[in-house]
Protein backbone atom coordinates (compact mmCIF):
# COMPACT_ATOMS: atom_id res chain seq x y z
CA UNK A 1 0.00 0.00 0.00
CA UNK A 2 1.71 3.38 -0.98
CA UNK A 3 0.21 6.58 0.82
CA UNK A 4 0.36 9.76 -0.35
CA UNK A 5 0.47 13.49 1.27
CA UNK A 6 1.38 16.91 -0.60
CA UNK A 7 3.07 19.75 1.84
CA UNK A 8 3.16 23.69 1.26
CA UNK A 9 5.91 25.83 0.71
CA UNK A 10 6.08 29.15 3.62
CA UNK A 11 6.58 32.90 3.13
CA UNK A 12 7.92 35.00 5.37
CA UNK A 13 5.85 38.23 5.67
CA UNK A 14 8.76 39.94 7.70
CA UNK A 15 11.58 38.74 8.92
CA UNK A 16 13.11 40.78 12.25
CA UNK A 17 15.94 39.48 13.93
CA UNK A 18 15.86 41.04 17.33
CA UNK A 19 19.36 39.47 18.74
CA UNK A 20 21.85 36.54 19.07
CA UNK A 21 20.40 33.93 22.19
CA UNK A 22 22.60 32.07 24.28
CA UNK A 23 22.14 29.20 22.55
CA UNK A 24 23.75 30.81 19.51
CA UNK A 25 20.20 30.82 17.24
CA UNK A 26 19.05 34.39 16.33
CA UNK A 27 15.65 35.78 18.12
CA UNK A 28 13.24 36.54 15.18
CA UNK A 29 9.90 37.68 14.85
CA UNK A 30 7.89 36.63 10.86
CA UNK A 31 4.69 36.04 9.79
CA UNK A 32 4.44 32.65 8.74
CA UNK A 33 2.14 32.05 5.39
CA UNK A 34 1.58 28.96 4.24
CA UNK A 35 1.06 29.00 0.41
CA UNK A 36 -0.42 27.16 -2.73
CA UNK A 37 2.60 25.38 -3.72
CA UNK A 38 3.37 22.29 -3.07
CA UNK A 39 5.95 19.32 -2.59
CA UNK A 40 4.15 15.35 -2.37
CA UNK A 41 5.73 12.68 -0.68
CA UNK A 42 4.68 8.92 -1.26
CA UNK A 43 5.64 5.86 1.10
CA UNK A 44 5.29 2.49 1.37
CA UNK A 45 7.04 0.41 4.04
CA UNK A 46 10.07 -1.62 2.90
CA UNK A 47 12.67 -3.37 4.96
CA UNK A 48 14.54 -0.16 4.94
CA UNK A 49 14.48 3.51 4.65
CA UNK A 50 15.53 4.83 1.55
CA UNK A 51 14.41 8.35 -0.05
CA UNK A 52 14.32 8.84 -3.67
CA UNK A 53 13.38 12.39 -5.03
CA UNK A 54 12.33 13.73 -8.61
CA UNK A 55 13.62 16.24 -10.09
CA UNK A 56 16.76 13.72 -8.67
CA UNK A 57 18.48 15.49 -6.08
CA UNK A 58 21.36 14.60 -3.53
CA UNK A 59 21.38 16.87 -0.26
CA UNK A 60 24.26 16.86 2.22
CA UNK A 61 22.02 16.95 5.01
CA UNK A 62 18.76 14.81 3.64
CA UNK A 63 15.88 16.25 6.11
CA UNK A 64 13.62 13.68 5.05
CA UNK A 65 15.43 11.02 5.48
CA UNK A 66 16.96 12.28 8.97
CA UNK A 67 12.90 12.77 10.26
CA UNK A 68 12.14 9.37 8.88
CA UNK A 69 14.77 7.34 11.37
CA UNK A 70 14.45 10.17 13.95
CA UNK A 71 10.91 9.26 13.97
CA UNK A 72 11.63 4.90 13.73
CA UNK A 73 14.17 5.43 16.92
CA UNK A 74 10.94 7.42 19.19
CA UNK A 75 8.75 4.59 17.99
CA UNK A 76 11.09 1.97 18.66
CA UNK A 77 10.46 -0.02 15.58
CA UNK A 78 12.22 -2.08 12.89
CA UNK A 79 10.16 -1.46 10.28
CA UNK A 80 11.34 0.77 7.00
CA UNK A 81 9.76 2.54 4.15
CA UNK A 82 10.51 3.36 0.72
CA UNK A 83 10.19 7.84 0.19
CA UNK A 84 9.53 9.32 -3.04
CA UNK A 85 9.58 12.61 -3.07
CA UNK A 86 8.17 14.77 -5.82
CA UNK A 87 9.21 18.65 -5.01
CA UNK A 88 7.71 21.44 -6.77
CA UNK A 89 9.65 24.18 -3.90
CA UNK A 90 12.77 25.60 -5.31
CA UNK A 91 15.76 24.39 -3.06
CA UNK A 92 17.18 26.87 -0.86
CA UNK A 93 15.25 29.50 -1.38
CA UNK A 94 13.43 30.75 1.92
CA UNK A 95 10.84 29.02 1.22
CA UNK A 96 10.98 26.15 3.85
CA UNK A 97 10.67 22.84 1.29
CA UNK A 98 13.15 21.13 3.36
CA UNK A 99 11.48 21.30 6.21
CA UNK A 100 7.91 21.39 4.74
CA UNK A 101 9.09 18.04 2.94
CA UNK A 102 10.74 16.84 6.78
CA UNK A 103 7.10 17.46 8.29
CA UNK A 104 5.07 15.62 6.26
CA UNK A 105 7.41 12.73 6.15
CA UNK A 106 6.74 12.77 9.80
CA UNK A 107 2.84 12.58 9.40
CA UNK A 108 3.08 10.51 6.59
CA UNK A 109 5.20 7.41 8.12
CA UNK A 110 3.00 7.77 11.08
CA UNK A 111 0.05 7.07 9.32
CA UNK A 112 2.11 4.26 6.98
CA UNK A 113 3.23 2.62 10.18
CA UNK A 114 0.03 2.52 12.12
CA UNK A 115 1.71 4.43 15.38
CA UNK A 116 1.85 7.48 16.48
CA UNK A 117 3.80 10.21 18.99
CA UNK A 118 1.90 12.13 22.07
CA UNK A 119 1.05 15.80 19.70
CA UNK A 120 3.90 17.44 22.04
CA UNK A 121 6.43 14.54 21.21
CA UNK A 122 5.91 15.26 18.00
CA UNK A 123 6.49 18.70 17.72
CA UNK A 124 9.43 18.30 19.82
CA UNK A 125 10.88 16.23 17.74
CA UNK A 126 9.94 18.43 14.49
CA UNK A 127 11.71 20.89 16.37
CA UNK A 128 14.99 19.00 16.63
CA UNK A 129 15.15 18.91 12.80
CA UNK A 130 14.83 22.62 12.45
CA UNK A 131 13.82 25.70 13.59
CA UNK A 132 10.55 26.07 10.71
CA UNK A 133 9.39 22.00 10.59
CA UNK A 134 7.08 22.39 13.41
CA UNK A 135 5.13 25.29 11.86
CA UNK A 136 4.86 22.52 8.64
CA UNK A 137 2.79 19.95 11.12
CA UNK A 138 0.24 22.17 11.00
CA UNK A 139 0.40 24.72 8.10
CA UNK A 140 -1.68 27.76 9.13
CA UNK A 141 -1.13 31.83 9.29
CA UNK A 142 1.20 31.79 12.39
CA UNK A 143 2.95 34.83 13.62
CA UNK A 144 6.60 32.98 14.78
CA UNK A 145 8.88 33.74 17.40
CA UNK A 146 12.12 32.34 19.23
CA UNK A 147 14.27 30.34 16.54
CA UNK A 148 11.27 29.49 14.51
CA UNK A 149 9.65 26.99 17.11
CA UNK A 150 7.56 29.53 19.09
CA UNK A 151 4.01 29.12 16.77
CA UNK A 152 0.78 31.61 17.56
CA UNK A 153 -1.28 30.73 14.94
CA UNK A 154 -3.68 33.83 13.59
CA UNK A 155 -7.02 34.26 11.67
CA UNK A 156 -6.25 35.86 8.55
CA UNK A 157 -8.35 35.92 5.09
CA UNK A 158 -5.56 36.95 2.64
CA UNK A 159 -7.48 36.36 -0.88
CA UNK A 160 -4.78 38.60 -3.13
CA UNK A 161 -2.83 36.20 -5.79
CA UNK A 162 1.23 36.02 -4.68
CA UNK A 163 3.71 35.48 -7.58
CA UNK A 164 6.67 33.93 -6.06
CA UNK A 165 9.43 34.29 -8.13
CA UNK A 166 12.74 31.99 -7.69
CA UNK A 167 16.04 33.82 -9.55
CA UNK A 168 17.47 30.10 -10.61
CA UNK A 169 20.04 29.84 -7.52
CA UNK A 170 20.19 29.24 -3.91
CA UNK A 171 21.56 31.03 -0.88
CA UNK A 172 22.36 28.97 1.84
CA UNK A 173 20.97 30.02 4.91
CA UNK A 174 23.91 29.33 7.20
CA UNK A 175 25.99 31.79 5.34
CA UNK A 176 23.28 34.40 5.02
CA UNK A 177 23.11 34.48 8.91
CA UNK A 178 27.15 34.77 8.60
CA UNK A 179 26.76 37.81 6.27
CA UNK A 180 24.45 39.26 8.91
CA UNK A 181 26.33 39.08 11.98
CA UNK A 182 29.29 40.98 9.46
CA UNK A 183 26.76 43.88 8.83
CA UNK A 184 24.66 44.13 11.43
CA UNK A 185 21.06 45.28 9.82
CA UNK A 186 19.46 48.66 10.16
CA UNK A 187 17.29 48.91 13.22
CA UNK A 188 13.93 47.95 12.49
CA UNK A 189 10.76 48.93 14.87
CA UNK A 190 8.85 45.88 14.80
CA UNK A 191 5.05 45.87 14.23
CA UNK A 192 3.05 46.29 16.92
CA UNK A 193 1.82 43.47 19.22
CA UNK A 194 -1.96 44.34 18.52
CA UNK A 195 -1.67 41.48 15.68
CA UNK A 196 -5.25 41.62 15.56
CA UNK A 197 -5.74 45.01 13.76
CA UNK A 198 -2.51 44.79 11.67
CA UNK A 199 -3.82 41.72 10.23
CA UNK A 200 -7.54 43.24 9.60
CA UNK A 201 -5.64 45.50 7.94
CA UNK A 202 -3.48 44.42 5.44
CA UNK A 203 -6.19 41.54 4.72
CA UNK A 204 -8.48 44.62 3.42
CA UNK A 205 -5.55 47.33 2.11
CA UNK A 206 -2.45 45.24 1.03
CA UNK A 207 -1.06 48.39 -0.03
CA UNK A 208 -0.03 48.98 4.04
CA UNK A 209 1.96 45.83 4.11
CA UNK A 210 5.23 48.06 3.83
CA UNK A 211 3.65 50.16 6.59
CA UNK A 212 4.61 47.47 8.85
CA UNK A 213 6.59 44.52 7.46
CA UNK A 214 10.08 44.14 6.37
CA UNK A 215 12.96 41.66 6.34
CA UNK A 216 16.11 42.77 7.82
CA UNK A 217 17.83 39.94 5.06
CA UNK A 218 17.05 42.66 2.18
CA UNK A 219 19.58 45.49 3.47
CA UNK A 220 22.18 42.46 3.61
CA UNK A 221 21.70 40.22 0.60
CA UNK A 222 20.63 42.64 -1.99
CA UNK A 223 24.19 43.96 -2.13
CA UNK A 224 25.63 40.65 -2.58
CA UNK A 225 22.67 39.81 -5.02
CA UNK A 226 21.84 43.08 -7.41
CA UNK A 227 19.72 40.90 -9.61
CA UNK A 228 17.56 39.97 -6.82
CA UNK A 229 16.84 44.51 -5.76
CA UNK A 230 16.38 44.63 -9.95
CA UNK A 231 13.74 42.02 -10.02
CA UNK A 232 12.23 43.62 -6.46
CA UNK A 233 11.60 46.90 -8.08
CA UNK A 234 10.32 45.36 -11.45
CA UNK A 235 7.72 43.61 -9.11
CA UNK A 236 6.57 46.68 -8.06
CA UNK A 237 6.62 48.36 -11.44
CA UNK A 238 3.93 44.90 -12.37
CA UNK A 239 2.02 46.85 -10.28
CA UNK A 240 2.92 44.82 -6.49
CA UNK A 241 1.38 46.21 -3.43
CA UNK A 242 4.49 44.08 -1.55
CA UNK A 243 7.55 42.91 -3.14
CA UNK A 244 10.27 41.54 -0.97
CA UNK A 245 12.39 38.38 0.04
CA UNK A 246 11.14 35.04 1.76
CA UNK A 247 13.38 34.49 5.00
CA UNK A 248 16.90 34.41 3.51
CA UNK A 249 16.06 33.95 0.11
CA UNK A 250 16.88 33.48 -2.82
CA UNK A 251 13.32 33.73 -3.66
CA UNK A 252 11.20 37.08 -4.02
CA UNK A 253 7.75 37.22 -3.94
CA UNK A 254 4.82 39.51 -4.29
CA UNK A 255 0.97 40.27 -3.49
CA UNK A 256 -0.74 41.90 -6.29
CA UNK A 257 -4.49 43.21 -6.07
CA UNK A 258 -5.84 41.63 -9.44
CA UNK A 259 -4.79 38.43 -11.12
CA UNK A 260 -4.00 40.66 -14.25
CA UNK A 261 -0.62 42.25 -12.53
CA UNK A 262 0.05 38.94 -11.41
CA UNK A 263 0.60 37.14 -14.60
CA UNK A 264 2.02 39.93 -16.20
CA UNK A 265 4.73 39.46 -13.53
CA UNK A 266 5.12 35.57 -14.07
CA UNK A 267 7.29 36.92 -17.39
CA UNK A 268 9.72 38.23 -15.09
CA UNK A 269 11.09 34.70 -15.11
CA UNK A 270 12.47 35.01 -18.23
CA UNK A 271 14.87 37.64 -17.13
CA UNK A 272 17.26 34.85 -16.13
CA UNK A 273 18.41 31.49 -16.89
CA UNK A 274 16.81 28.84 -14.43
CA UNK A 275 14.30 30.81 -13.40
CA UNK A 276 11.02 29.85 -12.01
CA UNK A 277 7.70 32.13 -11.24
CA UNK A 278 4.43 30.23 -9.45
CA UNK A 279 1.23 32.21 -8.88
CA UNK A 280 -0.29 31.52 -5.33
CA UNK A 281 -2.59 31.99 -2.73
CA UNK A 282 -2.56 31.82 1.07
CA UNK A 283 -3.74 28.44 2.51
CA UNK A 284 -6.06 29.77 5.58
CA UNK A 285 -6.42 26.70 7.34
CA UNK A 286 -3.48 24.08 6.26
CA UNK A 287 -3.55 21.58 3.60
Amino acid sequence: MILQLRTPAKLNIGLWILGRRHDGYHELLSLFLPITLWDELRAEVAPELSVEYTPAHEFANDLVLQAARKLQQRLGIATGAKIWVRKQIPVGAGLGGGSSDAAACLLLLQRLWGRELPAQELAHCAAELGSDVPFFLHPTPAIVRGRGERLQPVQLRFPYPIVVLYPGFSISTAWAYAQLRQVPPPHRVAPPQEWEGVLAEIASAPEQLPRYFCNDFESVLLPHYPMLGELQRALYECGAAYAGLSGTGSALFAVFRSVEHAERALQLRERLPGAQAFLCHVLEGGS
